[in-house]
């Protein structure tokens, strides 16, 4: 035990030490900015959190609930005047319990993505069938059709969260749909297409650079000069800052699907009718597409998914309060829908719950298949009239064929 304890207090200070924690000033900014803090009997925050690691009694924080019930939102980093990389710190510290006492289903989520190539576990023959079957459906609306598979040389490569073949299967018509009005060169994976990566959120460091090696080699045989990263805040950023992490080298450029929207309706590639999309919308942005991509210096979509919400809305949308950086966490984030602790959700998300209330909104735009559940979480919990919608279901509503 006490060889243990002193090498989660070595690797403790290490990460200290990489992301500026030694530079606390214990100001409690940190605190201020979270709504998970010091909710608990742990009372646990980010500060103390830094404090414990700085003490070198870091290890209490590892056999704490408080880092797995933290969504690491980057919300604390964002207002310390020292730049500490908080939630770098709590993925560190996630990364020293033992995998099989990890809570919830966070770690077999990333051990299925490293052991069949999506964390649902989707055999390729299903999902490529999942794909035909919401070809022929769309084929109603749009006799030409064409959903292309392992398309060689493509200008896009598409990936996809598994969510969508698991559990929401005609999202996927909104993206065909999409693609095709922007008569684009692009294509789906039969392997390697998942959209997330559960890795990075358990500090399972081997898995989450294994499994981006694997996509990374995936487009690199298909020769696509881009990926195209889905509507998952956590997927675009954990490639992103995955891609520089472990020295991965690429041949491509790594976008989000939002900002292909917004420059598709830039180009004048769709013809759009607002009308289509009636009601009172707002918009929450993803915390890793968002604030924690702009503070890694990798493109935000902040911007863009406003860009396209303008552009689709019969009314345009309402902004929050806070918004775009200063925004808060969907209550889902860093894993925390599959972790277990309902409770600690329920109890931060009323923050989120009562932001989207003061937008008077009927519906809560989202590009993030997380965050869409997340929200939906709430808005039943707190039995809200509102709900939440994709970005890419406006804007396929808002398309004129």
């Amino acid at each position: 035990m006490s060889e243990r304890r002193d090498r989660d207090k070595e690797r403790l200070r290490r990460a200290l030490l990489e992301t500026g924690g030694d530079a606390c000033l214990s100001c409690g900014a940190c605190v201020a900015g979270c709504p998970v803090a010091d909710w608990s009997e742990e009372r646990l925050d980010p500060r103390r959190t830094v404090r414990l690691i700085l003490s070198g009694v870091g290890f209490q924080a590892v056999k704490m609930d408080w880092i797995w019930q933290c969504t690491t939102c980057g919300r604390c980093s964002f207002t310390c005047p020292s730049g500490i990389d908080i939630s770098a710190l709590v993925q560190a510290a996630r990364g020293l319990v033992p995998k099989d006492r990890s809570p919830g289903q966070i770690q077999q989520t990333a051990d299925l993505h490293r052991e069949t190539g999506n964390n649902m576990q989707i055999a390729s023959e299903d999902w490529l069938e999942t794909v035909e079957w919401m070809r022929d459906e769309l084929a109603a609306e749009i006799p030409d059709l064409v959903v292309p598979v392992d398309k060689p040389e493509a200008d896009l490569f598409l990936t996809v969260n598994s969510k969508l073949p698991m559990y929401y299967p005609a999202d996927l018509q909104d993206t065909f749909k999409i693609f095709h009005a922007a008569g684009v060169n692009w294509t789906l994976s039969s392997t390697c297409w998942e959209g997330t990566n559960y890795a990075m959120f358990t500090g399972d460091l081997e898995s989450w650079e294994l499994t981006l090696q694997r996509q990374v080699e995936r487009v690199h045989e298909l020769g696509c000069p881009t990926m195209a990263y889905t509507e998952c805040g956590h997927g675009y950023y954990a490639t992103l800052t995955g891609l520089e992490r472990f020295g991965i080298e690429h041949r491509f450029d790594v976008t989000s699907v939002v900002s292909l929207y917004a420059r598709w309706i830039r180009e004048g590639r769709f013809k759009l009718d607002p009308a289509r999309n009636p009601g009172r919308y707002t918009l929450h942005d993803p915390c890793n597409a968002v604030r924690k991509a702009a503070m890694a210096g990798y493109p935000s979509i902040a911007d863009d998914s406003r860009y396209v919400m303008e552009r689709v809305c019969e009314q345009g949308f309402v902004e929050m309060s806070p918004t775009r950086d200063a925004n808060y966490c969907c209550s889902g984030g860093g894993g925390a829908l599959i972790a277990g602790f309902k409770r600690a959700r329920t109890h931060y998300g009323r923050t989120k719950v009562e932001q989207v209330d003061r937008t008077a909104a009927d519906k809560v735009c989202t590009p993030c298949v997380n965050c869409f559940d997340g929200l939906n979480n709430l808005a039943t919990d707190f039995k809200r009239p509102w709900r939440p919608v994709h970005l890419w279901t406006l804007l396929a509503r808002a398309i004129v064929l």
